[in-house]
This record gives C-alpha cells, sequence and structure tokens, in this order.
C-alpha cells in the first residue's frame, strides 16, 4: 500500500511519499533515518539536488548557460561536494561561504563573490584566489583596487545591476527593486565602466554584468526586463572596446511549489529568455539557482513535545522553533507543509508551534494533521533552503544535526551539538 489522499503531496518532491503509511524520503523511511541521532534534524536527498542542476543545465543549454550553486541556501559540505563532482560552480556570498567551497574543492576560478558588504579581509581571500569578484558600489571599487594592488595581482570582476524592476514577490526577498540595497543602477554602472575605461582602476579587469532581481520570482517577466537592461549596459561596455566583456550573468530567483499556487519551471524561465538572449555570440550566460536546487531535496523532522488547547483550537508545541527554521516567523507566512511522518486521517485545523520564548515562533496557524501525541514526528517540507544555513543559537539552544542520503544510503553530514560546545570559547 502506497499513499494516503488526507496528504497529497505535489509532483515538486515526489520523491517524498508514504510508503506503507510512513513518510519516506528516497524510500527511506523518516523515522528509521532520524532514530539514532534524535529530532530535530534536516535530512536531504543528494540525489534529488543533482537531478535539480542537470535540469536547470538542461533548460538553459540552448543559450550555453553555465550554472553555479549559491552556497547561501545550503552550505552543508556534503551538499558542496556533491556539486564539485557535478563540475558545478560556485556563488558565494561571504568569505566564510568561499572558505567552505575551497575546502571541498571547488573550483575558485568558476566561483563568483557576491554582496554589498565584503570587508577587505574577504576580498583578499577572494583575490589570492583568482575568484571573480561582482562589484555592487563605486566604493568596493575603490577598495578592491587597494586590496588587489597591495598583492601585486590583477582581480576578474563582473558589475552587479540594480536593474529597477520590481518582481511579484514577497517584499523582503525583492533585490532588484529601485529601492534594494544590491547592485548599482545603471547609470551609475555605465559611469563605473567609463572610469574603468579611463585607467582609474588598472588592478580590476571587467568582465561582465550580473543582477538577482529576487527569490521566489513569480513568472518570467521581471527577468526579462531585467536582463534588457543588462544587456544596454554589455553592448555599451563592448561599443566603448571592451571586446572581452561578454559575462552575462542572470543569478537566481527560480521558484519552487510550497504546496500553493503552481509555480513557472525553470523551462519556462528559459524558453521566455531565448527570444533575448539567443543565438548572440557576444556573451556568455551565467546563473545562479539555489532555492530550486535544494529546497524540495530536504526536510526538517520534529517531534511533539507537547499538546494545549485554547478556544476553538488545538495546539501542538514542536521540538523544533524559529531558531531552526526562521522563514516561517520571518516572513510571517506559511511557506511550508507540515506532514506527520506516520499518516493519519486529519483531526482539523492545528495550530504549530515551537519551544523558543517568542510569540511569533509559529509554523502554522492551521495545519491539518491528525490528532497527534507527544512523541509522534512531523516532517516540514521544502526544508533543503535557507533551513539550516540561518539557524541560531537563541535561547542557547542547539542547533539540529543534518543527514544526507546519497544512492540508497544515509549518514550523518553535521552530528548534533553538545551544549558545552555552545560556550566553549567564551572565557567566564
Amino acid at each position: 500500500m502506497e499513499g494516503t489522499s488526507t496528504f497529497p503531496l505535489p509532483s515538486t518532491t515526489d520523491h517524498v511519499r508514504y510508503t506503507d503509511g510512513v513518510l519516506t524520503l528516497d524510500g527511506l523511511a523518516l523515522d528509521g533515518l532520524v532514530a539514532d541521532v534524535g529530532t530535530p534534524a534536516y535530512v536531504y536527498s543528494l540525489d534529488v539536488m543533482a537531478a535539480a542542476m542537470e535540469r536547470a543545465r538542461a533548460a538553459f543549454a540552448p543559450l550555453g548557460g553555465q550554472v553555479s550553486y549559491s552556497v547561501k541556501v545550503n552550505s552543508n559540505q556534503a551538499v558542496l561536494a556533491r556539486m564539485v563532482r557535478l563540475g558545478a560552480g560556485f556563488d558565494v556570498v561571504s568569505g566564510g561561504e568561499l572558505s567552505r567551497v575551497l575546502a571541498v574543492g571547488g573550483d575558485p576560478a568558476r566561483t563568483t563573490f557576491a554582496g554589498v558588504g565584503k570587508t577587505d579581509e574577504e576580498l583578499a581571500l577572494a583575490v589570492r584566489h583568482d575568484v571573480l569578484v561582482n562589484i555592487e558600489s563605486a566604493d568596493e571599487c575603490e577598495a578592491l583596487n587597494r586590496v588587489a594592488a597591495a598583492l601585486g595581482r590583477r582581480v576578474r570582476c563582473g558589475i552587479r545591476v540594480n536593474p529597477g524592476v520590481t518582481v511579484d514577490t514577497l517584499a523582503p526577498m525583492q533585490t532588484g527593486s529601485a529601492k534594494a540595497k544590491f547592485g548599482l543602477p545603471a547609470t551609475e554602472a555605465r559611469a563605473l565602466l567609463d572610469a574603468c575605461l579611463a585607467g582609474r582602476y588598472p588592478q580590476l579587469s571587467l568582465l561582465g554584468v550580473h543582477m538577482h532581481v529576487g527569490s521566489q520570482v513569480p513568472e518570467p517577466s521581471g527577468m526579462v526586463r531585467a536582463a534588457e537592461v543588462l544587456l544596454d549596459l554589455l553592448e555599451y561596455a563592448q561599443q566603448r572596446g571592451l571586446d572581452e566583456f561578454r559575462r552575462f550573468d542572470l543569478g537566481g530567483g527560480f521558484p519552487i511549489d510550497y504546496g500553493g499556487p503552481a509555480v513557472p519551471t525553470v523551462e519556462e524561465f528559459a524558453a521566455a529568455l531565448t527570444p533575448l538572449l539567443g543565438g548572440r555570440r557576444d556573451l556568455d550566460v551565467y546563473l545562479e539557482p539555489g532555492r530550486s536546487i535544494a529546497g524540495p531535496a530536504g526536510v526538517l523532522v520534529a517531534q511533539v513535545l507537547y499538546r494545549k488547547h485554547r478556544p476553538g483550537q488545538r495546539m501542538l508545541v514542536l521540538d523544533t522553533g524559529m531558531h531552526h527554521l526562521i522563514r516561517p516567523a520571518l516572513y510571517r507566512t506559511d511557506v511550508h507543509r507540515i506532514l506527520p511522518v506516520l499518516a493519519g486521517p486529519s483531526a482539523g485545523p492545528t495550530v504549530v508551534v515551537g519551544p523558543v520564548c517568542e510569540s511569533t515562533d509559529t509554523f502554522a496557524e492551521s495545519a491539518e494533521l491528525p490528532d497527534l501525541a507527544p512523541g509522534d514526528l512531523v516532517a516540514f517540507m521544502d526544508a533543503g533552503a535557507y533551513g539550516m544555513v540561518m539557524a541560531s543559537h537563541y535561547n542557547t539552544n542547539r542547533k539540529p544535526p543534518e543527514i544526507v542520503v546519497e544512492n540508497g544510503a544515509a549518514r550523518v553530514a553535521r552530528p548534533r551539538e553538545q551544549w558545552s560546545s555552545l560556550f566553549a570559547s567564551e572565557r567566564p
């Protein structure tokens, strides 16, 4: 017997399904996977991540697109090592993320460094390893030129452009609007190009443009409009004699299905961009997906600690909370479906909360769940992206372990922390 009608799963996560009434990931029962490490615990399918990466490559292959993995969504070393074996490039936004990539053998020549607030230490790390730096301000240009000169090196660069395009996603996820802190407006980007052509930054080798319009981009037209802005800048640079100015980085933002309305596929984004970019021999297309690679591949397994009742409400208190999965509290929206690990008939809408001493530590106001009891397990779907990487030690809580499943076998990629390790480096 397989599957239940009470808890249907969309095709985006059909690797997570009920088998004989037990929720499984890649055919392995989730209750068995966490039996030794306990809960809460993150569980990822590396094979699903690899398949999503290959799907993105295939979608953009007609445009010559090269795909880098966005490290910020899930930076576990096991995940990064699988991406290395796939031959993926990497998009990083901190010196720590770059160090992780280098530690697993990631190719620095195929790694890009974005972010509005790079320190001199981070810039020096990028320069020493010949990582391409996407510049986000004129001041950063000055700093990078100074750091590179001190090291006696030239550095490969791109210009991150703020295209001034607002896509219809949550306001905190909009990174390409005119008011966003990211990138340079097109007019300032042109001025920066002119300054480089005039020899103001002799240590910098400008190779192209970069953008990122936002996360969970709901339809391709916003990305197409932003790409038109980048294309104007690229053509302007080439007309000024920068023949090597060919890099055309679209960023990421491809959406995943959290169980709500249908979202466009990566193939639909590629098809929408083809009329603009198809057949262009004067540019090299890059993209940096993250959520669409890792999100559907992961679940967060938690245990019911207590049952509580409020007027007209059933409430479950879990052993995980906003300190492990903060995005529901951060964006105040129920984005993760919560499923029982052992299938059962729905007992009606349930409030699901965590143990953290904050009223915002609430995952759902009306989750459809069975009448669960203390000790029962639940799984948060689509938790492979922006989960563990945003976890904290708030209330001096430990972060969860991370389990990876690959080729039908599971292993612990990061053990559970010990309480003593949380303050071992402190000096009373």
